[in-house]
């Protein structure tokens, strides 16, 4: 796919077919912002397109991000090479996350432009990478990023299985459909928003009789440890 430039002098390379790819070359659309894309699945140059663009969006595997950029960037240094890894740091590439979960369902306009992005300091600022967008926008040290991605993956990844694995126990175990699930679901979001002191139940009680049974029911379940490890980091983050 390739989105011819031009209106912008300084037109984007976004690298990459993934999820967040996807996305973000739908946002630039709906802003009317001109980029080029390419994968490897593309017919066109690499190389080409990187000389006819200012800043070139990395989007793909953190593992191969470095080696990626280390191996097209020779000629093209002066060049602004951007990746949106939560976890890397890359001295010759700005890091510049979204703080945000992307699924293969795209977003409207106004959900795009409240996502927050968090960059590295010392560094060329978003608005200074970005001026076209009007998100918020944040700057933490580089070597707090993987604490910072860390918490990411934790609250939006963990949670997420656990709320897949509680759906899947209600049907098969219960015969509950999980939609019967939903107005719980969305009540603890709502808390979560609106209520810094939003959590209920035995561990905010400290109810230690209630715990202890909860952790013997589930003793042959494979979340057991989840439940035990959850119990033991709130009690030391509350020291309780």
């Amino acid at each position: 796919m390739r989105q011819v430039p031009i209106k912008s002098k300084t037109p984007y390379l976004i690298i990459g077919n993934g999820k967040l790819a996807k996305h973000l070359t739908h946002y630039f659309q709906l802003l009317d912002i001109n980029f080029l894309t390419w994968s490897r699945q593309s017919l066109e140059n690499l190389t080409n397109l990187i000389s006819l663009s200012n800043k070139i969006i990395i989007l793909i595997n953190d593992v191969e991000i470095e080696k990626f950029i280390s191996k097209y960037r020779a000629g093209f240094e002066e060049k602004i090479w951007i990746h949106c890894s939560g976890s890397l740091t890359i001295p010759f590439a700005i890091g510049v996350h979204p703080l945000m979960t992307f699924t293969n369902e795209l977003y409207d306009i106004e959900t795009y432009k409240q996502i927050p992005f968090v960059t590295e300091k010392g560094k060329k600022k978003f608005n200074q990478l970005f001026p076209e967008l009007s998100n918020p926008a944040f700057q933490i040290k580089s070597e707090l990023k993987p604490f910072y991605h860390a918490w990411c993956v934790m609250s939006g990844n963990f949670t997420t299985i656990i709320w897949q694995n509680f759906f899947e126990v209600l049907e098969l175990r219960f015969g509950i459909n999980r939609k019967n699930a939903f107005p719980y679901l969305n009540a603890i979001t709502r808390n979560l928003l609106l209520n810094k002191s939003s959590l209920t139940g035995p561990l905010q009680r400290n109810d230690k009789k209630v715990i202890e049974k909860n952790m013997l029911a589930l003793k042959n379940d494979p979340f057991a440890d989840v439940y035990k490890s959850f119990v033991k980091s709130y009690k030391k983050s509350r020291k309780i």
